[in-house]
């Protein structure tokens, strides 16, 4: 029996031996963080699934359970202390808080509902829309400072109706009365600044981007559209190049087979099926917002733009130039297509070359990160702006403050501030003058936007960045100029060229008197030939004598009008440049030249020192 116990206790030491090496020491710990990690999984779905729905149920579901928290002490003294010394304390504020947060909560849903209402009863009756167009952008943009102004409202309102009802002791009342006041007038404050803030916005953007951000936003549809062409390969049939391929097409055909619904469905569907991935992430690197490039801190590349425009052509034709035909398969209708064409035909001669596609395509891009910097500017200046009126709003919240809870000594607490207001004004009056003149000629003249080319004292310069106080320009050979704009408001001329229409450019020639008058007409009209053979840079030409100077030579002024303004500064230069070559030609075949009419030397003809004599050419 011995041994047998004694066996027995080993058996017992190895098992406590085994269950001690595997004991775990941190066992309550891991199931906590378990349990935790369980707890937040089932908080951030219910988080997501109530973010899920839309705004009107949330706010509905947080109306009920808000007012169910806020009339909850209300429920609890009226049945179980009904006899309690502070039941009439807790029914005031119990009522005063759920009336307020049920009325903030329908106030934020009718707020939001009101504008689609207007909407909805304007399209009903065959209104346009777009005639409330700023109306509703300004009411949209203001809607959270007016929910503000309005739950304040409904709270003042409450509190007046629940002291009239309970009529609960204390002074503190009294004081939470004038804090309801101080309130709502600062809430009226600050949504009349928001108000003008966002209107003078609004008007800015109008004014001076929503045209161009109209346009571009047409032309990157247009891109759109064409990205889902297929590639064609190049035909090496003779007459498959240039215009004269399009001889062999039967018009009436063409228009047939377009106008066709089957047949024009059947194109659409197979160009669809056969859209390119490249192609599409060719124009979000170029321009598009939501695009994997952008996001990745990339706004695209003139060398992508170009690449783009040699894809899109390639892809629409195998012949040297587009025609509106080519556009038509992409688009709902024949109007769209011949719009959209218009847009990459820039001399209007109805067809569209390589050059053409390439300049058209990197204007576009070249215009979408002008706007974007525009914006991120304007934005920028419309914050500053709205940091100096806040701190306006704030000094008459000040004077509001003052009169509401120091009404015995208004006029002595006014009275130490005005000298303060006084001491700043010789302090600052200059700054404030300046800032009040920046604000004008940014947001009211508002002469140039950022990537303008202006003219400013006949030095040509882009605008970098503006901003409140002062402007960035960059000069061509690439120095920065920041200027004030009160400098340039008040003591300068601004040509803007960006926002012009073709411009004009002279060359003034000098030629000989002796040159016979018809040839300075055969001048005139080879000039004139060369326009007609340029018609893509060229829109007009005059030719004029504008003086005779001493017999001795003829002031000849070239004048040449260029289809598009100089906001491209080297395209200017180079049609110039071409223009100045041929001219060279002209006046070379011409004989047309200028040479410094001959001078007499007259020599004495007596009267020489002995020995001298007349050089060989006075002898002559």
């Amino acid at each position: 029996m011995k041994t047998k116990s004694d066996g027995n206790d080993t058996d017992t030491d190895t098992e406590s031996t085994t269950n001690s090496a595997d004991f775990n020491w941190d066992e309550e710990e891991e199931a906590e963080e378990k349990h935790a990690k369980q707890r937040a999984v089932r908080g951030r779905a219910l988080y997501v699934a109530y973010m899920k729905l839309s705004r009107t149920v949330r706010a509905l579901l947080a109306c009920i359970l808000g007012g169910g928290l806020c009339i909850t002490p209300f429920l609890v003294v009226y049945f179980k202390f009904a006899d309690s010394a502070v039941r009439t304390e807790v029914h005031a504020w119990s009522i005063w808080l759920t009336a307020t947060w049920v009325a903030a909560c329908l106030t934020y849903i009718v707020v939001d509902l009101v504008p689609r209402i207007i909407i909805a009863l304007v399209a009903l009756f065959g209104g346009h829309i777009e005639r409330l167009q700023v109306q509703i952008e300004l009411a949209v943009a203001v809607s959270g400072w007016l929910k503000l102004v309005l739950d304040i409202s409904w709270a003042w309102i409450a509190l007046g109706v629940v002291r009239s009802i309970y009529k609960p002791q204390g002074s503190y009342w009294d004081d939470l009365n004038r804090v309801m006041q101080a309130f709502f007038g600062s809430s009226l404050i600050l949504l009349t600044e928001k108000l003008i803030l966002h209107l003078v916005a609004i008007r800015f953007h109008q004014k001076a981007l929503a045209d161009r951000i109209a346009e571009n936003q047409v032309a990157l549809r247009a891109l759109d559209r064409l990205s889902t062409a297929e590639p064609k390969r190049k035909s090496k049939l003779p007459g498959k190049r240039g215009h004269k391929a399009t001889a062999s097409i039967d018009p009436n055909t063409l228009e047939g087979r377009i106008a066709t619904q089957g047949d024009l469905r059947k194109e659409r569907k197979r160009r669809r099926k056969a859209i390119t991935a490249v192609f599409v992430d060719q124009i979000r690197q170029i321009a598009l917002k939501n695009s994997d490039f952008n996001r990745a801190g990339n706004v695209g590349s003139v060398h992508n733009a170009r690449r783009l425009a040699r894809k899109l052509f390639s892809a629409l034709s195998d012949r040297d130039a587009l025609l509106v035909e080519d556009f038509y398969p992409y688009f709902e209708t024949p109007d769209e297509a011949k719009d959209a064409f218009a847009i990459f035909d820039c001399d209007g001669n109805g067809d569209i070359t390589k050059p053409e596609m390439r300049e058209t395509v990197l204007r576009i891009y070249k215009e979408r990160k002008a706007l974007v910097s525009g914006l991120k500017d304007a934005s920028a200046a419309i914050g500053k702006l709205d940091a100096v009126m806040i701190a306006v709003a704030l000094f008459c919240m000040l004077f509001l403050f003052l009169l509401i809870f120091a009404r015995e000594n208004t006029l002595a607490s006014l009275v130490p501030l005005g000298s303060m207001v006084l001491g700043f004004s010789f302090i600052f009056g200059g700054s404030a003058a300046s800032l009040f003149e920046s604000i004008i000629f940014i947001f009211s003249t508002h002469v140039f936007d950022v990537g303008d080319l202006v003219f400013i004292d006949t030095q040509p310069l882009v605008v970098v960045e503006f901003g409140l106080f002062a402007t960035t320009f960059r000069r061509m050979d690439g120095q920065e100029i920041v200027a004030p704009n009160a400098l340039i408001r008040s003591a300068k001329t601004i040509h803007n060229v960006r926002r012009s229409h073709s411009m004009w450019e002279t060359t003034t020639l000098m030629v000989s008197y002796n040159t016979p008058l018809e040839r300075i007409e055969q001048l005139k009209q080879r000039i004139k030939q060369y326009i007609a053979e340029n018609p893509r840079d060229w829109s007009g030409m005059d030719l004029n004598i504008d003086k005779m100077v001493k017999q001795n030579a003829i002031h000849v002024i070239v004048a040449m009008e260029h289809r598009p303004n100089w906001q491209d500064w080297g395209g200017r230069w180079a049609r110039r440049t071409a223009f100045m070559k041929n001219l060279r030609v002209i006046l070379e075949d011409l004989d047309i030249r200028y040479m410094c009419p001959i001078q007499p030397v007259v020599a004495p003809s007596s009267g020489l020192p002995h020995g001298a004599s007349l050089p060989r050419m006075a002898r002559r």
